[in-house]
């Protein structure tokens, strides 16, 4: 498939414009209500990044690929939540916990930022597939 600008720009704003200042905050946040780096605390901080954070981000990510493509309304958005975030979710918890583990674990907290964001981009190529999957099967 060819390579599409518009949904390559999409992806870079929403992570420069929302998943790094989210991110940021959310780890700000995460480390001052569980400042311990104890297997207990790093499997709690891995929770709710599953619970909370992960889905949150991939809501605002199929929306802003549904604006990109000029297809977004909100009834839309909501059926393209029902529809593919307990896939993606899913699929996450194959990849996410384990970064978390690593990130809290293993890397220095200034550090945590970088690598995420590393892993973040892995996770939006296969986020970008999903979305773009989705609509060439409604196609």
């Amino acid at each position: 498939k060819d390579i599409v600008f518009s949904r390559v720009l999409t992806a870079f704003l929403v992570g420069l414009l929302f998943f790094g200042p989210a991110a940021n905050a959310w780890y700000t946040m995460i480390f001052k209500i569980l400042p311990s780096t104890s297997l207990i605390s790093t499997l709690q901080k891995a929770a709710l990044g599953q619970i909370i954070f992960g889905p949150a981000f991939s809501c605002v990510f199929f929306g802003a690929g549904m604006i990109q493509s000029g297809t977004f309304s909100f009834g839309g958005w909501v059926e393209k939540i029902k529809q593919d975030l307990p896939g993606v979710w899913a699929s996450g918890l194959g990849f996410w916990p384990l970064v978390d583990f690593i990130s809290y674990k293993v890397i220095p907290v200034q550090w945590i930022p970088l690598f995420v964001n590393f892993c973040s981009f892995v996770w939006t190529i296969y986020l970008s597939l999903v979305a773009n999957d989705s609509k060439s099967a409604k196609a």
